[in-house]
């Protein structure tokens, strides 16, 4: 094979750097294809930019995904999709927030930051309504907005 054509063939071939995570979860294996950078990080963790989006070991939390750093193991939170059409979230309020991140409404995708605390009743799970994570998936680039609406609660129950 000719000196030209070895070259454009090994420049096709996609490269996939792989990063290997020991989570509370377990251990987990994060390529490209499943990485994020938030270059404003998320909220209180703005030094944090990589992060890896897996499933969670457990069938039950199908629903759920792992949003892990892939600089520092110990961070990790678990989310949920937001569908834009499931009137949690005003779609004029998640079209502000794409502006914000500067992703064009149809390619976006919507995750919530979910929280688990003991309550009276067992594990109560909660989602962050008010500060969305807005991603788009084909940039591998997300950001987290604050929405201006001062009514999307940051407890909003799960449970049901």
């Amino acid at each position: 094979m000719p000196a030209t054509q070895a070259l454009l063939a090994e420049t096709a071939m996609p490269t996939i750097a792989e990063t290997v995570v020991e989570t509370r979860f377990g251990v987990y294996a994060f390529d490209d294809s499943s990485t994020l950078v938030f270059p404003h990080g998320l909220l209180g963790f703005a030094g944090r930019q990589s992060f890896g989006l897996g499933n969670l070991p457990q069938p039950e939390l199908a629903a759920y995904k792992l949003l892990q750093s892939l600089e520092r193991p110990e961070l990790s939170f678990i989310v949920t999709p937001l569908e834009p059409d499931s009137g949690l979230v005003a779609k004029a309020d998640l079209e502000a927030a794409c502006r914000g991140a500067g992703v064009a409404f149809p390619r976006a995708t919507f995750l919530l930051m979910v929280t688990l605390r003991p309550g009276p009743d067992g594990l109560e799970m909660t989602a962050n309504l008010r500060a969305p994570l807005v991603l788009d998936l084909e940039r591998h680039l997300g950001r987290q907005i604050v929405l201006q609406n001062p009514d999307y609660p940051i407890r909003h129950s799960l449970a049901g």
